[in-house]
């Protein structure tokens, strides 16, 4: 009889996932690459205006006073978008606000290895406005770029633009840059 284990030879112990955590595992995986590929088709590139007095909008990068052609996706980085609004007879005096949001999808390697330039959106000269009616028409210049003055990261991108203060979106403008 022996009092002491033996411990010269050891065991080797194969141990395995049991099979419904491998199963919990991979359907997440699917529910969560689902839900990604959804997210990125749910974007669909175009304009959607709300409010009167607000005809048209187009982006551009182009520095003009109205773009031949509205550009609804862009290949490689622009450091410069413009955004072109129509307005006809909006009151004068109303202050028009611009505002961008980005989404999109990235990997995790490049979270970490690219700096979030910050979104900024200024606007242009008004020389392009005329008096007519009650208000003022003509088109309104939107500049879209990073703070940091870097091209513009890849994305699904949305402007808004406000035409009151605390009120909803009078026009919003979507479209995709694609590296």
């Amino acid at each position: 009889m022996r009092v002491l284990p033996e411990t010269a030879t050891r065991k080797e112990v194969h141990r395995r996932w049991p099979g419904y955590v491998l199963a919990v595992l991979g359907l997440a995986a699917l529910v969560l690459g689902a839900v990604a590929l959804l997210r990125a088709e749910g974007f669909s590139p175009g304009e959607e205006l709300y409010a009167p007095g607000f005809e048209g909008v187009a982006v551009s990068t182009r520095d003009t006073s109205y773009p031949a052609t509205d550009v609804l996706r862009f290949d490689g980085r622009p450091e410069v978008v413009y955004v072109y609004l129509v307005v006809e007879d909006l009151p004068s005096g109303r202050n028009l606000e611009a505002r961008i949001e980005r989404s999109g999808q990235q990997s995790a390697l490049g979270w970490l290895l690219t700096e979030d330039d910050g979104l900024e959106v200024s606007d242009g000269p008004e020389e392009h406005l005329r008096p007519s009616g009650g208000g003022v028409s003509g088109v309104v210049q939107f500049a879209v770029r990073t703070e940091s003055g870097a091209p513009l990261p890849a994305g699904n991108y949305t402007v808004s633009i406000y035409g009151a203060e605390g009120g909803d979106a009078a026009v919003r403008k979507y479209f995709v840059i694609r590296d």
